[in-house]
């Protein structure tokens, strides 16, 4: 096996040129994390800055204000000259809208450093088109979904995070690498197990480094360190065929759009239904009083 010098060396100077076909267009990987609000997040990107560069312990991503929900921003973090991570805004719930939005940000349609604010009906797809010129084709995307193990995991969640994997998978190409957060937490077996049930190929436990915890150890060290080595195994993996970053893209915008456009007509539908039961409701109950009139 080799040494913790030797996978961080590797990992720091692996480039895209040296895949299979080379590059084919693509400049740099997007390593997209995505999940809920404080769930951890900010502390991985803490964690894998500490761990690839070898130095001081630093907060770059602040967890006070991004785990606790305040974060409405796509926030990169450059790790090497090839491999960025990046922040995506998290979901307090998973409706249509949030979901859609989550979509938009691992599509790269939406720009870096701007506020991202949850969008209703087709106003995500005016942000798609304005954003256009924003964002580059070049950038290979790489899903990340980052789940604590602390939160517990219930039956409906699953079912939901299932279809969510599921569409993230059809959107980038890739299964989304699960991160497990807190893996001393007791429901750690228990969570793991359902995202296996999932069909997730690839689930990594770990612990993160905090300000008040970052004790360097080859533990901790070796989880993140075998972590990227699968990531880069992947990317090699699916850049062994030939890609078209520009088909990608707008293969992945169609799906963007196609969700936000059904996710506005099912509104559509459950509001005129909702308004057809107010109105019969209505109905019913004039004819109620009508009754009573008669009676009297």
């Amino acid at each position: 096996m080799a040494t913790i010098p030797e996978m961080t060396r590797y990992i720091n100077n692996f480039s895209l040129d040296d895949c299979p076909r080379g590059n084919q267009g693509f400049t740099r990987v997007l390593l997209q994390l995505f999940g809920f609000l404080g769930h951890g997040k900010s502390s991985f990107i803490n964690t894998c800055k500490y761990v690839l560069e070898d130095g001081e312990f630093k907060t770059y991503a602040d967890v006070t204000v991004s785990d606790g929900g305040n974060t409405t921003a796509r926030i990169t973090y450059p790790l090497t000259d090839t491999l960025t991570l990046v922040d995506n805004r998290g979901a307090s719930v998973m409706n249509s809208y949030e979901i859609g939005e989550i979509f938009a940000q691992l599509g790269n349609f939406l720009p870096f450093n701007e506020e991202i604010a949850w969008s209703e009906g087709f106003k995500l797809v005016d942000k798609i088109v304005e954003s256009e010129q924003l964002v580059k084709a070049s950038d290979f995307i790489f899903p990340i979904f980052v789940y604590s193990v602390k939160k517990g995991m219930n039956p409906a969640e699953k079912d939901e995070l299932k279809e969510l994997l599921t569409t993230v998978t059809q959107l980038t190409g890739i299964f989304p690498m699960v991160i497990l957060t807190h893996k001393t937490s007791p429901n750690l077996k228990d969570v793991k197990s359902k995202f296996k049930g999932m069909g997730v190929e690839q689930i990594f436990a770990l612990e993160n480094f905090t300000p008040e915890d970052h004790l360097k150890t080859r533990g901790r060290h070796e989880d993140v360190l075998k972590f990227f080595l699968e990531v880069i195994k992947d990317i090699e993996f699916r850049l062994e065929r030939f890609q078209n970053p520009e088909t990608e893209r707008q293969n992945r915008k169609k799906l963007v759009i196609n969700f936000a456009h059904n996710c506005d007509m099912k509104r559509q539908q459950d509001q005129m239904l909702a308004e057809q039961a107010a109105r019969e409701k209505e109905e019913a109950r004039r004819q109620a009083n009508s009754g009573k009139c008669v009676l009297q």
